[in-house]
């Protein structure tokens, strides 16, 4: 059992390290999108820091030109890591939920009983706060990247969410508790694809 086991820690780190990886300097800091042979289909991003959505948008533009050059790209989904690392987007995410009529801003989950918050996260974020600078990263290539999957969605106060709360919009009270942060997934389809 303990061969076996270090076996294991032998081969694990291996299989985690990235076989392919472009790195980009951004204005915050740099940051690199990753692929591994394990997960071929698979793009991770990577940063050393939050980033702006244009920064993100940048990445990826940059980092798939240089990873895969041609007019093609050989992956399926692309996992972006913790929406928090996109400070705007989380924001935008918080005021999508506030202004719709599924999310209980009081309790901090979907109305709708049985609704899970994943999955009204993902909708909110394949609607109204899905970044519009993102579609220009996959356009190129001639797809649309699909929020596909959302995990391990917090929920938070609004006061912990705007971090100047001279700038939290007016119509969002400062104890509302709003979804801010999850682990997020694109899936690549082809263009036109209406996300859902």
């Amino acid at each position: 059992m303990k061969i076996l086991f270090a076996a294991l820690l032998l081969i694990i780190p291996a299989c985690l390290q990235a076989d392919d990886s472009f790195a980009v300097q951004l204005p915050e800091c740099s940051a690199r999108i990753e692929r591994r042979a394990v997960e071929a289909e698979v793009a991770l991003v990577r940063s050393d820091c939050p980033l702006s959505l244009r920064s993100l948008t940048q990445l990826l533009e940059t980092g798939f030109h240089n990873l895969f050059p041609g007019n093609s790209l050989p992956v399926s989904s692309v996992y972006l890591g913790r929406l928090m690392n996109y400070p705007q987007w989380s924001q935008d995410l918080a005021e999508s939920a506030m202004q719709s009529q599924g999310w209980n801003a009081k309790r901090g989950r979907p109305k709708k009983t049985g609704e899970t918050e994943n999955h009204h996260v993902r909708m909110l974020l394949n609607g109204p706060a899905y970044p519009q600078a993102l579609k220009r990263a996959f356009a190129q290539y001639g797809l649309s990247a699909c929020i596909a999957n959302v995990e391990k969605v917090l929920v938070f106060e609004a006061k912990d969410i705007f971090s100047d709360l001279a700038k939290m919009p007016d119509r969002i009270p400062s104890n509302a508790r709003l979804p801010a942060d999850a682990q997020v997934w694109l899936h690549l389809q082809p263009e036109g694809t209406i996300c859902r």
